[in-house]
């Protein structure tokens, strides 16, 4: 057991979704009854079949879940990354581990004791409020999976901020190209109707309200059906239409008038059209906040585009002058802050689609800092490294690319680094992930022990952990 560090505590429950909004006066008096523990990788913090009488809050490094049989190779359930828990249903349930839980990496964890966690249940109903909700979030993520069954299925909302004939044809478009492109059954349809599908498409009826393209498309065409789902009903639409297809776009706009959060569990990926105008960007940034606020954590990605339009007001223009995609979490300030800012060319729809499509298949983000710097203080000329680095990723995921960038750390011999560093980063489907994770977290010790460095620092979807 380590010796208590208060602020390493508090940053831990912070940063889990069961104390993230959480008083502070009350993780204060919470952060007493918990301990940090460390594991070296490949060490088992729970076997499968033991009393579940603690509960886990992963604050660094990667652990695996995973069944363990004999005489075979391990059968992986997930990873879990910073700000996870596990224990928390056997826990309440008081029945065993359904589980092994081992290190991957060098991993730190709070513990609770399960009677412990249950007297802070019992004097603070705010946390066991919070902990209802990720129970909720488990049982939506279960029925998702259920509903989708072994298949695959992806839901893409597109939300037309400003009535442009540009957004419907991006999700008109888009839907095309994930019928062409995955060849799995897809279909399209907008909230509320336009009435211009059938007017510009070659269509043949195959059912009450779907029509077929010749593009293998199906589209959700009848004005009354879109009409009956008001009232939040668009979610079983939503649940209804995965009983048949595996992708699914859906064109709203400013009309909208439902809650995001009825139909949020099912959407893969939201994009945003807006317009590039600065007086329009507290909008977008609104829009952003209620998409975000809806979305908490549960995978959904959201995307930006800014329609730039300089010399006219009149957003019904198409094709417009010129797309500028930006992949950002928040709208701010007159600001979009992002990880990625791509601009796009003059065969802007073309290039939108083909980086909504690959994001829709490649959701989840890996990243490889590399430092430029030889045992902690020394510069070091590492293009080799970030070389190496990009060969590796896109080996295995399909591509990649690097990055500037700047960190500051506490070196345990020096104190604070300020330092230039590398990202090196790249997109992957989720069973690419779960296939190379253990490969990328080899791959970084191995950088690791060349350079000398104390740590390396990996990024998985958003969530850093030092190795």
């Amino acid at each position: 057991m380590s010796e208590v560090n208060h602020s390493k505590v508090l940053r831990g429950l912070n940063g889990t979704a069961i104390f993230k909004n959480i008083a502070d006066d009350v993780l204060l008096d919470i952060s007493k009854h918990t301990w940090v523990e460390s594991f070296a990788p490949e060490e088992v913090i729970v076997w499968e079949g033991e009393p579940s009488d603690k509960l886990y809050i992963v604050i660094n490094g990667i652990v695996t879940v995973k069944k363990v049989v004999p005489n075979k190779a391990d059968k992986i359930f997930a990873y879990l990354l910073p700000g996870s828990t596990f224990g928390e249903v056997g826990i309440l349930e008081n029945k065993p581990r359904s589980a092994t839980v081992a290190a991957l990496t060098g991993v730190d964890v709070l513990i609770f004791e399960r009677e412990n966690f249950i007297d802070i249940l019992h004097q603070y109903p705010s946390v066991t409020i919070e902990l209802a909700k990720l129970l909720g979030y488990y049982l939506t993520e279960t029925n998702k999976r259920l509903t989708r069954g072994d298949k695959e299925k992806r839901v893409v909302l597109v939300f037309d901020l400003f009535n442009t004939h540009g957004a419907a044809e991006l999700g008109k478009r888009l839907a095309i190209r994930l019928i062409k492109g995955t060849d799995k059954s897809t279909i399209y349809g907008e909230h509320p109707f336009r009435g211009t599908l059938s007017s510009k498409l070659d269509l043949t009826k195959v059912m009450t309200n779907v029509y077929h393209h010749e593009s293998g498309l199906d589209i959700l065409l009848e004005k009354d059906d879109f009409a009956a789902v008001k009232n939040s009903k668009m979610a079983l639409m939503v649940d209804d239409l995965l009983n048949t297809y595996e992708n699914l776009v859906i064109y709203v706009n400013r009309d909208f008038k439902e809650d995001l959060s009825h139909i949020i569990e099912n959407i893969d990926q939201v994009i945003v059209v807006g317009s590039s105008h600065k007086r329009h960007w507290d909008e977008v940034s609104s829009l952003h906040k209620s998409i975000k606020a809806s979305v908490k954590g549960n995978g959904t990605k959201i995307f930006t585009i800014l329609i730039n339009n300089d010399t006219s007001d009149d957003f019904n223009v198409f094709p417009p002058p010129d797309f500028k995609v930006v992949f950002s979490n928040e709208t701010t300030d007159y600001q979009l802050w992002s990880e990625d800012n791509i601009k796009l060319g003059s065969e802007s729809f073309d290039e939108a689609v083909e980086i909504f499509v690959d994001r829709l298949q490649r959701n989840n983000h890996i990243g490889i800092f590399i430092p430029t710097t030889y045992e902690v203080d020394k510069y070091f000329d590492t293009t080799p490294y970030i070389d190496r680095t990009l060969n590796f990723l896109g080996e295995r995921f399909g591509g990649a690319t690097s990055e500037e960038a700047k960190g500051i750390w506490n070196s345990e011999d020096i104190g604070l680094v300020g330092e230039k560093l590398f990202k090196v980063h790249t997109y992957a489907t989720s069973g690419d992930l779960k296939k190379y994770l253990d490969e990328v977290v080899d791959f970084v010790r191995i950088i690791k022990a060349e350079l000398r460095q104390e740590a390396m620092a990996i990024e998985i979807n958003q969530k850093l952990t030092l190795i």
